[in-house]
Order: structure tokens, then C-alpha cells, then sequence
């Protein structure tokens, strides 16, 4: 555990075994900026979280682990968090993470739009472009438990109050089986291992 920008960050050994795993299939250069991209843009991702989070008057802490990172926060008893203020917190993550990879890809004088410029800036522009916009935009697909289903739960929570939850599990559940069926009748299983942590999160939550 350390301390930044005032939070608890809890780096758990998940976290570090996912990156070594991310070296290991690799074993080339692109590994290493993917693995060090993912590192720094889920670190930044959850400060975003928490940052919003302690202007809401709450308090934060970060934990890193397998595939994903968390940011817990707890409210002030005498200021409760709102509806927008949480629907706030959770997109802050993913904006941060997409916001501060653009920013960074444009200073190596990639366009993160053109896949020509991209290739043409070799494997560290790849690697950032997939750790940083790319990841931050498939956090918002609105599935639990990414912040997309979180956010979408939010919306629902004002007509559905606590059956928001059951209903969003089970929407997400047929979203990810229908979206990996495709995915996989593409011959795209690389996700196979992101979609698996999906379902079974959001078994947990049935």
C-alpha cells in the first residue's frame, strides 16, 4: 500500500500477476508499454474516481487487482452523496483514463483516429492506444460491474429504486453471453478471459 494525492492505493498481488501474465504472452516490446500503459492509465482512472468521489465530501481509497481496478468510497453521515454527484464519481473514471491517454498519444504525435498513425508510431503508440482510450471506452459499455452499468444503474434506480440492481444484473448477464457469442462467432476469443470476468461478477450479483 501507498499514499497519492492523499488516498490509500492497495496494489494486490492480482494486480501485479496480471501484468507479468500480460508480459509473459507477449514477450516483446508491445507487452512492455501495454502492461506499463494498463498500469498507469488504471492507476489514473481510479484517482479519478476518488477525486470526485472526495469533492463530494467523501472519503476514498483505491485497491488494484486481477483485470480490474476499485475505488471504494464512504460519505460524510452528515452529507449524503447524491444521484448525480455518484453518477458524477462514476464517470470520472473512464473520462480521466480516455482524456489522459488522448493527451498523451497527440504528445507523441499519434492521431488516435487514424489506425495508419498508430501503426506508423510503432509499438508504443499501439500499446498506449489500447491501455489507455480503447480500455476506457469499453469500461463505458453499459454492463455491470463496469462504470457503463453503474452509470446506467444509477439512471434506472430513479424509477426502479432497489429493483435497479437485479434488473441491471440481468441485462448485463444477456448483453455480455449475446455480445460474446458474436464476438467469438468472429473468431474474436482473445476476450475470453474479459468476458469470464464479467459473467461471473455478475452472477454474484443475482
Amino acid at each position: 500500500m501507498f499514499r497519492l494525492l492523499g488516498f490509500d492505493v492497495h496494489v494486490r498481488y492480482g494486480f501485479v500477476a496480471f501484468l507479468a501474465l500480460i508480459v509473459f504472452l507477449y514477450q516483446d516490446t508491445f507487452g512492455l508499454w501495454l502492461a506499463g500503459g494498463i498500469a498507469g492509465f488504471t492507476l489514473l482512472h481510479e484517482l479519478g474516481h476518488a477525486v470526485a468521489a472526495r469533492s463530494a465530501g467523501a472519503h476514498a481509497a483505491i485497491s488494484l487487482d486481477f483485470l480490474a481496478g476499485y475505488t471504494s468510497f464512504q460519505a460524510d453521515p452528515a452529507r449524503p452523496i447524491t444521484r448525480p454527484e455518484r453518477a458524477l464519481i462514476t464517470a470520472a473514471g473512464p473520462v480521466t483514463q480516455i482524456v489522459a491517454s488522448l493527451g498523451v498519444l497527440a504528445a507523441m504525435g499519434v492521431n488516435p483516429l487514424s489506425f495508419d498513425s498508430i501503426r506508423a508510431a510503432g509499438d508504443a503508440a499501439a500499446a498506449l492506444w489500447w491501455a489507455g482510450p480503447i480500455i476506457g471506452a469499453m469500461n463505458l459499455i453499459p454492463v455491470l460491474p463496469l462504470d457503463g452499468g453503474h452509470l446506467a444503474m444509477t439512471g434506472l434506480e430513479r424509477f426502479l429504486g432497489e429493483r435497479a440492481l437485479r434488473v441491471m444484473a440481468i441485462a448485463s448477464l444477456v448483453i455480455t453471453i449475446g455480445g460474446a457469442v458474436a464476438l467469438f462467432a468472429f473468431g474474436h476469443s482473445g476476450f475470453a478471459v474479459f468476458v469470464a470476468f464479467l459473467v461471473l461478477n455478475q452472477l454474484q450479483l443475482l
